[in-house]
């Protein structure tokens, strides 16, 4: 296990009191991480440490060295999050199990499949890259020892210890004439050393590795090291990288059951939600006794008595038998690069659910403490992807489908563009949607009888040519309703072009999105407002608006067309604009008749034109960004987008 102090995590902030106090020497200086909430104070750091020695990549976090009381006044300057003193980490292992049969890796469909392709980064003591049984199988790696021990990169990210070898050999040891043979033996692993010859590391270590697996754009993460203690720093570390596509496979822990039915003794990271949990079971299928348990165990796999591969300057043989849920991670790793392989288009949040959906079931009918949702197997689906859909796109954001041969598989299906499924129960025979340049994967999934399938028919991924918008990304959620707008010409662009999505819109701006889209003529005019004159770029589109009914200025003849707009005021608006059908029923909780509007906003509600957030509430007085807009305003005019 991999043992450490907690950190604080600090944010942007401006640090603008003295203290009246004098440093201690450094002699009784400790390394420690300090993480701030936006960005890192360098001047801050600089002079209330000893000296600082690492900036991360990924969060806004440093390794410093403090005393006590440098320690103490930066927990407590304004956006600090937290800082913890380094502590040891440890390797969870004590011996490794077998099981290739265990985990059906002889049933794997196709049975060409060997991880081929994809990145598996190791966070251990290491792999012994000479190793017979593992050679041409590491793709790289690094050494993050250094600053606690620069002799324990000597040899590289080389292995010292044993451990990373025994995991890497589990993962991927050569399917050849000799020793053992790998789940996944064409992965590529990357060694990222963060354990020395005793198989000790720290935090910084940790976090290190994690950071250059996020940098190398690296697939799946295996993290064989656990501690009791929780740390902000590594948590927000590991979601960046899950954030960023990487699939995180951690042990549970080897410290056995919980004394109470109810706790639970799995160790971080495995207890992170972003990390999957993987407790250890033997050859008949039962519990390791050393095994943690509890909820956040995802997934089980062998873990007792495992034989891989080991260093050849440590064991003469090349091979040793070990046992802990330090075992059973490489294994769940490896069944995953499997999925990886056979599902490219898939990301890691897809991937995760189909491990979950095939693991085979143990202990408690569903997932339980012990066992997860079971005991990780390869995917037992013959095909993946078997309907081709024919698709077309006009260069300028529009990316049509052919889906008639999804309706021959079922009643109807369903459409994910990424993770985010963005139409339900299509019966259509085409489905369009909008896209700036860039690559846009989708996921067709039939469904029949009102269920869709586990598993897409159709993973097309397309290239699409343009349009080109600066500042909008082809995978941010609101790309779709942006560029449907721009396509029909109801939203320009500015300068450069930016679209400035996340700016607030103003009344002006507003009135001119919908008076493009009913098709206004926006000839600058004079209007009955005091304070728009035909100088205003949205005058002709307010005074038609205006003059139909569809807007009212305030009481002292005013439009204000440079305030910005609350959802309230937008679901107004739009209602309005295209005599939307109104209700007084209100399901959302901060609705009421006191609430000006509220029979319209219901009315979209009841349209599945907006929707409210997790507490039940629509928040009406809150300012609506550009791209909050061009999303309500596209469901308006478009019904297909909905």
């Amino acid at each position: 296990m991999f043992k450490y102090g907690l950190f604080f995590i600090a944010a942007l902030f401006s640090f603008a009191y003295t203290p009246s106090i004098s440093f201690a020497s450094g002699e009784n200086a400790e390394p420690a991480v300090v993480l701030f909430e936006e960005t890192i104070d360098s001047g801050l750091l600089d002079q209330y440490s000893q000296s600082v020695d690492h900036f991360y990549e990924a969060i806004p976090a440093a390794n410093i060295t403090v005393t006590e009381e440098q320690k103490q006044l930066l927990s407590q300057a304004p956006g600090v999050k937290s800082i913890e003193y380094d502590a040891k980490v440890e390797s969870s292992a004590q011996k490794i199990p077998y099981g290739y049969k265990l985990v059906g890796a002889d049933k794997r469909l196709p049975s060409s499949l060997t991880g081929k392709g994809v990145k598996i980064g190791i966070l251990d003591s290491g792999i012994d890259s000479t190793h017979p049984d593992l050679k041409g199988r590491v793709a790289g790696g690094i050494c993050l020892m250094k600053d606690l021990d620069p002799s324990a990169c000597i040899s590289g990210y080389n292995d010292d210890f044993g451990h990373g070898t025994h995991v890497a050999g589990i993962i991927a040891a050569n399917n050849n004439s000799i020793g053992t043979v790998g789940i996944a033996p064409n992965a590529s692993l990357y060694s990222i050393k963060v354990l020395d010859s005793m198989g000790f590391g720290t935090t910084s270590t940790m976090l290190k590795g994690i950071d250059y697996g996020i940098k190398h754009k690296l697939d799946i993460l295996n993290i064989s090291i656990t501690t009791s203690d929780q740390d902000s720093a590594l948590q927000a570390m590991l979601q960046q990288a899950y954030d960023a596509g990487i699939l995180i496979v951690a042990a549970a822990g080897n410290n056995g059951p919980p004394s109470a039915a109810s706790g639970s003794t799995v160790q971080y990271p495995a207890k992170y939600e972003s990390v999957i949990g993987v407790s250890s079971i033997d050859s008949a299928k039962k519990m390791d006794p050393l095994s943690a348990v509890g909820k956040e165990v995802e997934l089980s796999a062998p873990g007792v008595g495992v034989y891989s591969t080991y260093p050849l300057e440590i064991s003469p043989s090349g091979y040793q038998e070990s046992t802990g849920t330090s075992m059973a991670a490489p294994y769940a790793s490896s069944i995953a690069a499997l999925y990886m392989e056979k599902y490219p288009e898939m990301t890691n949040v897809q991937i995760r659910k189909l491990l979950q959906l095939n693991a085979a079931d143990l202990g408690t009918v569903g997932r339980d403490p012990s066992f997860g949702y079971g005991l990780v197997q390869p995917d037992a689906y013959p095909a993946a992807g078997e309907v081709k859909l024919p698709y077309s796109t006009d260069g300028k954001g529009k990316i049509t489908f052919n889906t008639s041969q999804l309706l021959e598989k079922g009643d109807s299906y369903d459409v994910y563009r990424g993770e985010e499924r963005i139409k339900q129960g299509a019966t259509a025979a085409q489905f369009t949607d909008y896209a700036s340049k860039g690559s846009i994967s989708y996921h067709f999934y039939p469904v029949k009888s009102g269920k869709a399938t586990d598993r897409p028919l159709s993973m097309p991924a397309v290239a699409n040519a343009g349009p080109v918008l600066s500042d909008l990304s082809s995978s941010i959620w609101y790309n779709r309703f942006v560029v449907y707008l721009y396509h029909e010409k109801i939203l320009q662009g500015y300068q450069n072009n930016e679209i400035r999505p996340t700016s607030k819109i103003t009344r002006g701006e507003a009135a001119i999105l919908i008076g493009k889209a009913l098709g206004y003529d926006g000839t600058p005019r004079t209007t009955r407002f005091t304070d728009v004159t035909d100088q205003v770029l949205a005058s002709g589109y307010i005074e038609q608006l205006a003059k139909n009914g569809v807007i009212t200025g305030f009481s002292n003849k005013t439009f204000r067309p440079h305030e910005e707009v609350s959802r309230a005021e937008m679901a107004i608006l739009v209602a309005k604009a295209y005599k939307l059908e109104t209700s007084t029923n209100s399901t959302m909780k901060d609705i009421s008749p006191n609430v000006t509007g509220y029979q319209y906003i219901n009315g979209m509600l009841d349209a599945k034109i907006v929707s409210g957030f997790a507490d039940n509430t629509f928040r009406p007085g809150v300012k609506i960004t550009r791209a909050e807009f061009a999303k309500f305003l596209s469901l308006t005019i478009n019904k297909d987008m909905r």
